[in-house]
């Protein structure tokens, strides 16, 4: 009996410690000043006992030097990879930039260790690490949910919220000292980044995947655990300053003096019966340019977050044909001008009404494309 009783004290003692071998967290990383690391990152660490390793398992991973990177990023079919290495070379990475690191360790059993484990291992290998990005919908932030889902499967259980803010005003939030970098951001997004969010779309966020994984449960053979175990700050600083002289040079600022520019070219203008037609090519050329890339952008590739850009409300790609018609006096070009100084009066107020927010600079663009739609179609002389 004696024996018997030993030899189960040892094969419990055996079991714990084999689960105790390998131990699981999820790395969340605050901001860093370059635009690629606006949004903080996540990664798995994977530290196992046994053998005496200690990795990171990081989905952010591509490289500038893939053939046609500009045209792949552009289209959305830019390659993304799943790198393995020693946390050592994480943890010294994210030092030097003074980026803070936060660590959650997940509260899972033995078997969902090993197959966390092993999916990572195989996910790591050369053929099948690569992966096509997606901002909303595929990335480091999303990929530690995914994979969470898929190896606890429905025993996992996330918080189920709805916000009162839509994904585009978060995005805002995190690039708010980037100013130059949010209206392009602004510009390229459409409908998809309006709604409102929710405790699953949300967690394209980095910060959000730390929030809303404190709240998630495991529910297995009626009992119910927190997901996370226990939390450690792996490196403390504070948070990095974006703030750059473009911070305080702002779209709003440069946009808004070009347009008391031009408002006074104008008045001038009509004043003295002249037409400086140059003034409206090139400013015509522009803006159907940025139709164009709307356009493209919206129907021509994968990327999700460009359909349904109402910023081609006002951004015509026909604005590309129609700056060499801005002395025309036939039929055809003279309403054209007309219809879209009305539609981009309409734009400029009622904007607030559309369901796509805007940036604060959109406003004074709008009002110098339309002060000169208003030029051509009804002050000519």
């Amino acid at each position: 009996m004696r024996k018997l009783l030993i030899i189960l004290i040892l094969t419990l003692l055996g079991k714990f410690l084999k689960a105790e071998d390998i131990q699981i967290s999820v790395l969340t990383c605050a901001e860093g000043k370059e635009i690629y690391a606006a949004f903080g990152h996540c990664a798995f660490r994977i530290i196992d006992k046994q053998k005496g390793t200690d990795k990171v398992y990081n989905y952010g991973t591509f490289s500038y030097k893939q053939p046609y990177f500009v045209l792949k990023f552009v289209k959305g079919f830019l390659n993304y990879s799943l790198s393995a290495y020693p946390y050592y070379y994480f943890e010294r990475e994210y030092k030097r930039d003074g980026r803070k690191v936060r660590e959650q360790v997940l509260n899972l059993d033995e078997k969902e260790k090993r197959i966390l484990y092993d999916f990572l291992e195989w996910n790591a290998l050369e053929e099948n690490r690569y992966y096509k990005y997606n901002f909303l919908e595929d990335n480091c932030a999303t990929k530690i949910r995914d994979i969470l889902k898929k190896v606890c499967g429905e025993n996992i259980v996330f918080p189920q919220e709805v916000y009162d803010f839509s994904l585009r005003d978060e995005i805002n939030v995190r690039i708010s000292e980037m100013p130059w970098f949010r209206l392009g951001v602004s510009l390229l997004m459409g409908l998809p980044v309006d709604k409102k969010a929710d405790s699953f779309t949300i967690q394209f966020l980095p910060d959000y995947i730390y929030l809303i994984l404190n709240k998630t449960v495991i529910t297995k053979d009626g009992e119910t655990k927190n997901l996370v175990s226990k939390e450690n700050v792996l490196i403390d600083a504070q948070k990095v300053n974006k703030t750059t002289f473009t911070t305080y040079c702002s779209p709003l600022l440069v946009f808004s003096l070009i347009f008391a520019v031009l408002a006074l070219v104008t008045f001038y203008e009509v004043k003295n019966g002249i037409h400086k037609a140059l003034i409206d090519r090139i400013l015509l050329i522009i803006v159907g340019l940025f139709g164009i890339l709307f356009f493209v952008m919206w129907f021509f590739t994968e990327h999700t977050v460009t359909a349904w850009n109402l910023n081609i409300l006002w951004a015509w790609p026909l604005h590309l044909i129609a700056a060499f018609k801005v002395k025309s006096k036939s039929g055809f070009w003279t309403g054209y001008f007309k219809v879209s100084a009305c539609i981009t009066a309409i734009m400029l107020v009622f904007g607030w009404a559309i369901p796509q927010q805007y940036d604060p600079a959109f406003y004074p663009i709008i009002a110098t494309i339309l002060l000169r739609l208003v030029r051509i179609s009804f002050c000519k002389k």
